[in-house]
């Protein structure tokens, strides 16, 4: 039996040290939208997929771990968000007050308690990790340490995140076997290792950013921010990246996790869309400005250090996502918002990106010089 083979994609240093087809990374986006089902779809149709670990229960980190293994044989990486509490709950009243205005629209109680971070669980999810033998670990948000060399120990590769040549350079010398540059058109948070005052945080964007962290180091470099199709593929490859991730896309696919109202706002938003604020957790981030954004904007107080300002809404953001409402929920996203398609499944976005990168190379390759 004849059976028909699609032709594969640009083939990288990423892939062979992978051990993947296709140089395509799903961004391991916290909040419950990188789901089993995604991580797996995405390994399944040839790219990494990535599991979300922060704020997940150990217990409930194995059970996903599996549940990944239960629907591939593919590899697989699980990643931490290691930035800790950024400072104190000095001006929680405040915060909660404001805050209670949409709990009166969502029917919720007032608050009573200012928000209490709880003890991290990084040490025992890392053991969850190591103990269930996931290929990579990935971090961002911060200076990963001596976690390469714990990896490497178990012979598992490891990832970092940067949003400069200087953090990619010192990930590096860490230890990371390749690292993902990610620009400011990014969605989530910004991944910078220390917050600078007043929230500032360097925002280079993706096509300055990924040349000169390439020129820094020798390791495989991961280009993220505003990529979203096959034409950004392969403008990263042009500029010496040797793989993209993506993360809003993904959002939309058949597998992710994402909410109906969440969804219907990434399909509609414009370019100009959303904005990087503390609003949401406390760190920089980039989201779809709603009206709860809008709101703190015009006459909200100060948001609280990170993580203290999601845990101090974290009841108006489940209320909104149980009752599917996009005006008071936390919704991360990029800025290629408007490359998004409805109605497709990982498997769909990872072939059609690659589809594109081929028929961009080949398009370039056909121009005079």
């Amino acid at each position: 039996m004849n059976v028909t083979r699609r032709p594969s994609g640009p083939r990288t240093r990423l892939c062979d040290l992978l051990g993947v087809r296709h140089p395509v990374v799903q961004a391991p986006m916290a909040g419950g939208w990188t789901t089993p089902a995604l991580v797996a779809a995405v390994c399944n149709a040839g790219g990494l997929g990535m599991l979300a670990a922060s704020r997940v229960p150990p217990e409930r980190l194995r059970e996903d771990i599996r549940a990944v293994k239960g629907k591939t044989d593919e590899p697989f990486g699980v990643n931490f968000l290691l930035a800790g509490p950024e400072g104190d709950a000095r001006g929680a009243a405040e915060v909660q007050r404001f805050l209670d205005r949409f709990r009166g629209e969502l029917g919720l109680p007032p608050a009573e308690t200012p928000p209490i971070p709880p003890p991290s669980p990084l040490e025992e999810q890392l053991a969850v990790v190591f103990e269930e033998g996931v290929p990579l670990l990935s971090v961002a948000l911060g200076d990963p340490g001596d976690l390469a060399g714990r990896a490497h120990e178990r012979g598992m590769l490891f990832s970092a995140m940067a949003t400069t040549v200087e953090e990619a350079v010192l990930a590096a010398r860490r230890g990371a076997d390749f690292v993902v540059a990610q620009g400011a058109e990014a969605g989530g948070h910004r991944s910078t290792f220390e917050v600078g005052p007043g929230g500032e945080v360097p925002l280079v964007g993706t096509m300055a950013l990924v040349p000169q962290v390439v020129d820094a180091v020798e390791v495989p470099v991961v280009a993220a921010g505003g990529i979203a199709d096959g034409r950004g593929l392969a403008a990263a490859l042009a500029l010496g990246a040797e793989g993209v991730q993506i993360g809003t896309r993904f959002l939309t696919a058949s597998e992710s996790g994402a909410f109906p109202a969440y969804r219907e706002r990434l399909l509609s938003a414009r370019e100009t869309d959303t904005i990087i604020t503390r609003v949401f957790s406390g760190r920089p981030a980039r989201g779809i400005r709603n009206r709860l954004v809008r709101a703190w904007e015009w006459d909200g107080p100060e948001p609280l250090p990170y993580p203290l300002q999601s845990l101090a809404a974290g009841d108006v953001y489940a209320a909104a996502r149980s009752r599917d409402d996009g005006d008071y929920a936390m919704m991360l996203a990029g800025q290629a918002t408007r490359l998004l398609r409805p109605g497709q499944s990982a498997a769909e976005i990872v072939e059609e990106v690659v589809a594109g990168a081929r028929a961009t190379i080949r398009r370039l390759e056909s121009l005079s010089v």
